[in-house]
């Protein structure tokens, strides 16, 4: 199934000028509405209804903030 609102979903999906769509909409969670809930990622993972970084399942559980530029 394809929800076409996760970033599981939508990965390779481009915009009609070319771009990568998850470069160019805010993936958020359908349940809770935010982007680090681990649903935003894969619609077949369970909402968390937190928006706190680092949970398991997150495409954002493994961003290091203080590395980033």
């Amino acid at each position: 199934m394809n929800c076409n609102n996760c970033h599981r979903c939508l990965d390779g999906v481009r915009n009609k000028f070319g771009f990568p769509i998850t470069a160019t909409k805010m993936i958020l969670c359908p349940e809770c509405g935010n982007k680090r809930c681990p649903k935003a990622t894969d619609h077949e993972f369970k909402c968390t209804g937190s928006n706190e970084p680092m949970q398991p399942g997150s495409m954002y559980s493994n961003f290091n903030f203080k590395t980033a530029e």
